[in-house]
């Protein structure tokens, strides 16, 4: 989904007006539908449709079991499975991935009932909602912003589905000059639930197979992407301030006396997280050109049984035994710890490559 809204966002080569005239002629073929069935298609939470919930469409048993319990009603399931139904039924190539991303938009933000706070869970219910008004209004969005962009469809952007631990399939040795990301935190934050409602009404994931598999391409950060077959904590096994935070999250978690599956995979878990650093950036290595530089937002952690976790300090240290040169570690703000009521550091930390220190 990620690299889904990536490539098309930076796609601005569509013609806005036949976009606004397809979307249009996909609306109003949907709304006749839902009349038809005795459902309004611009009704909303004040005025629901009468229809009882029976004979709507849903999901596949095994791609609806992947969802958030109650993250969507069955009428607006319905609405945006008609949706896009009949955006493979009228599918136009130079059109459709724009539609069906202002579908992922209006199904997350407009119809459903996610909320993010910071993680994703589940809020009032939207017994009905207006999916198709909704839908519209979000290509139109995009329609505006194309008219702006159109102009600018001379600047390149590749993006590529990969993983970033392995970059050889994807990447041009010394092709790189500069990188600015932020990967995730070990923060026991499950990112793939946070696209997990529209990546399967897209059809991107319809089985645990499926979602295993995406899981397999991530830097290890959460308890429930951990696997028997996992083996980057390898690439830290050395490394002493690694290796002291997990025995720490041991201790702890021995003393509190926690015993659940997840709490029993925390200290293993950071160590598979700071192995996958390491591995993206000594893979990395090969692909960026000399004094390239690099920019890594991470943020300070105690989501492991309160044990304090210096990411930055760490990548940064991490980077340096790999050859970086670590030009500085930067503020970019604090933010508030839910557990401990403390102010976290949320930082940037800076390197340089320098081929010849090799």
């Amino acid at each position: 989904m990620a690299w889904f809204a990536s490539h098309t966002k930076t796609n601005w080569s569509i013609p806005p007006d036949g976009l606004w005239r397809h979307a249009n002629d996909v609306a109003e073929a949907v709304n006749e539908k839902l009349e038809r069935q005795g459902l309004d298609g611009v009704s909303g939470p004040l005025f629901p449709s009468p229809v009882a919930e029976t004979g709507l469409k849903g999901l596949p048993h095994e791609a609806a079991r992947l969802l958030l319990k109650d993250s969507i009603c069955p009428k607006p399931l319905h609405k945006a499975l008609m949706l896009r139904e009949a955006l493979s039924e009228f599918k136009v190539s130079d059109f459709i991935a724009h539609e069906r991303l202002a579908l992922a938009k209006t199904i997350v933000s407009d119809i459903s009932n996610l909320h993010f706070g910071p993680e994703v869970g589940v809020g009032p219910a939207r017994i009905d909602a207006p999916a198709v008004e909704c839908w519209l209004s979000r290509v139109r969005t995009i329609v505006e912003d194309l008219r702006v962009l159109r102009s600018k469809n001379h600047t390149r952007a590749t993006v590529y589905c990969a993983d970033a631990r392995d970059l050889s399939n994807v990447l041009q040795p010394e092709s790189i000059d500069a990188v600015i990301t932020s990967p995730p935190y070990p923060n026991e934050k499950d990112y793939t639930r946070t696209t997990r409602l529209e990546s399967v009404i897209l059809g991107f994931l319809n089985s645990k197979e499926d979602l295993r598999e995406l899981k397999y391409g991530l830097v290890r950060s959460n308890t429930r992407s951990v696997y028997k077959a996992d083996s980057d904590d390898l690439f830290v096994a050395n490394n002493e301030e690694v290796q002291r935070i997990a025995a720490a999250i041991e201790a702890r978690r021995i003393e509190l006396g926690k015993t659940s599956g997840f709490e029993r995979l925390y200290p293993r878990l950071t160590q598979l997280y700071f192995g996958g650093m390491y591995r993206h950036l000594a893979d990395l290595r090969r692909f960026l050109r000399p004094n390239a530089r690099l920019a890594y937002v991470v943020g300070d952690q105690a989501s492991y049984l309160r044990v304090m976790i210096r990411t930055g300090r760490i990548l940064a240290e991490i980077a340096e035994s790999l050859g970086y040169e670590v030009i500085g570690i930067d503020l970019f703000r604090t933010r508030l710890a839910t557990a401990t009521r403390e102010q976290l550091r949320e930082e940037v930390v800076l390197l340089r490559w320098n081929s010849e220190q090799q």
